[in-house]
């Protein structure tokens, strides 16, 4: 057989794809992964016959799909783009490490919707934290900074994901992320936070008060609505406005404040040698696209978020912080 005639030899009379992709059930053969991938780029009309092989009862037809779909997309992902949702629903679905790992190098490669890009984040977060294959790890990883090459708020989630890789004592792990680490471009000060030794976990609870920002004059004194007995309760006077934080219900109406707001008090007390500890909490949220209010007591930190929001910014904070529900 001439070197040009393999992408010939593949064709619907010798049943497909599939079959050119099974040998035996042995995994470890590499088969005729190249020759499927050439003819499946010089015809992308076969492409839905290759993504199915994806999910093939057979496990090596599947891992040898997983490689052809990556040769694929090496060349030109557009194709792949209308499989997007697919790829993150039913191929996200399988526990295969050798499938994963190739799905998590044609994900980044793909033009993404907002939507589409929030659950590739997700999905190689979730298994960048699985510890079952390393190679899957290693994988998640590399897809993550290759999203973030063209995402700058993926970032710091890319580089809190490399420094936890260099401080995981795995090798493996660790020396992928070193590679990746040269010609990765972040912020200084963004990466330095990441390669830090991991520091005490931090620990939120959310208080149930929907709470107010009001604005008064500098000169007005204290008001006769506050009351200091409640759990919440903070005084800024500047040469230009009295700030007070308090109860939502205790502001009265015609007095000028943002309402609606909730807490997430960091349980201390905090060391005042502590530092990053804001860094940590404020990250997360506005990669999540959540606004804050942050104030400082002598023992500890509080992050005010709107209470529309403060589901989303638990969630989002559960990723770096233990988050307790109001009792």
């Amino acid at each position: 057989m001439s070197k040009d005639s393999g992408p010939r030899d593949i064709g619907p009379k010798d049943k497909g794809l599939a079959k050119a992709l099974a040998l035996g059930g042995d995994r470890r053969a590499f088969g005729n992964i190249p020759t499927v991938a050439e003819a499946v780029a010089a015809d992308p009309a076969r492409l839905p016959e290759l993504v199915a092989c994806l999910f093939d009862g057979d496990a090596g037809v599947r891992m040898r799909a997983a490689d052809a779909l990556d040769r694929v997309s090496r060349g030109d992902a557009r194709p792949l783009d209308a499989f997007a949702d697919r790829l993150l629903t039913e191929g996200a679905a399988i526990e295969q490490a050798e499938v994963r790992w190739h799905l998590a190098a044609i994900l980044p490669r793909l033009t993404l919707t907002g939507e589409q890009r929030e659950r590739v984040v997700a999905l190689l977060e979730g298994w960048f934290e699985n510890r079952a294959s390393r190679i899957v790890q290693s994988a998640a990883l590399q897809a993550m900074v290759d999203l973030a090459a063209d995402d700058p708020e993926l970032r710091p989630v890319a580089a809190d994901m490399l420094g936890r890789a260099m401080r995981s004592r795995i090798p493996s792990l660790a020396a992928r992320a070193k590679r990746i680490l040269k010609p990765f471009e972040v912020d200084r000060a963004t990466l330095d936070a990441a390669l830090l030794p991991e520091t005490k976990p931090l620990t939120l609870s959310v208080l149930p008060d929907r709470l107010a920002v009001a604005r008064l004059a500098p000169g007005d004194g204290m008001p006769m609505w506050l009351d200091w007995t409640d759990p919440l309760v903070s005084a800024t006077r500047t040469g230009e406005e009295l700030s007070i934080l308090c109860r939502e219900s205790r502001v009265p109406d015609g007095v000028t404040a943002e309402r609606g707001w909730r807490a997430f008090k960091v349980e201390g007390p905090l060391d005042f040698s502590l530092f990053g500890v804001l860094a940590r909490i404020a990250v997360p949220l506005a990669q999540a696209r959540v606004p804050i209010f942050a104030m400082s007591t002598y023992d500890t930190d509080y992050v005010l978020v709107r209470d529309e929001d403060v589901e989303r910014a638990a969630d989002a904070l559960k990723r770096v912080c233990t988050v307790v529900a109001p009792s």
